[in-house]
């Protein structure tokens, strides 16, 4: 089973199995919780980027 990731940027971004495994892995998805940018969104609301995202 694949699966697909829609980009703003690159549009739909199609994954294999293995790489959707990796993506709901659970180190993966800790990542999810922490800030890409720090307090930085204190200044720009807009900028609440998390590790997870960037990763992908």
């Amino acid at each position: 089973m694949s699966g697909t990731i829609r980009d703003p940027v690159h549009g739909a971004i199609r994954i294999d199995e293995l790489e959707r495994c990796l993506i709901l892995s659970r180190p993966m998805q800790r990542l999810k919780g922490i800030k890409q940018l720090g307090l930085v969104e204190t200044v720009y609301p807009g900028a609440i980027h998390s590790r997870f995202e960037h990763s992908l």
